[in-house]
């Protein structure tokens, strides 16, 4: 998969004459077939995170453009054998009422901003955390310059 072409980012791309509301609105309909098509899981949002092993789940908001950045850098790490073999689920977080959060991610309280995070380890959520903290969680979990995910995004074709 050409990387340049198919990253998450390009997903807020706007067709020609497309208003940002319809971006937005096909960016949220191609997002899972996207994630699936790449070393990351499409996250049901009516499941519930249980087992026994090690997980990381990751809320993203599709209109966020540094969520998308945020993916882009964690299918990469993950296509590189980054944060040891554990298994990362996605989901849109406009899909989901506060009280889904909460069902999810118990204890995560109130999200006030995107992305959303989930840190299992043996069956058991060890940390949770939304926006800024959560981008941190995914850069210290999987290597990454978190400074990457939060610096301001060029315009495509700059």
């Amino acid at each position: 998969m050409d990387q340049a072409v198919n990253s998450f980012r390009t997903l807020l791309m706007p067709a020609v004459g497309e208003l940002p509301g319809e971006t937005q609105l096909r960016a949220a309909r191609l997002l899972p077939e996207r994630v699936k098509a790449g070393p990351l899981d499409w996250w049901p949002t009516d499941a519930v995170p249980n087992g026994t092993g090690d997980r990381l789940l990751v809320g993203v908001a599709v209109w966020s453009v540094y969520d998308l950045t945020m993916l882009d850098l964690l299918e990469s790490a993950v296509r590189h054998g980054q944060g040891a073999g554990v298994p990362v689920g996605v989901f849109n977080i406009d899909q989901l009422a506060a009280a889904d959060f909460e069902r999810l991610m118990p204890g995560i309280g109130f999200v006030h901003h995107p992305p959303v995070v989930g840190h299992w380890v043996g069956g058991k959520l060890i940390e949770k955390a939304c926006g800024f903290h959560a981008r941190e969680l995914v850069a210290r979990l999987f290597g990454l310059d978190p400074k990457a995910m939060i610096e301001r995004p060029t315009p495509a074709g700059a």
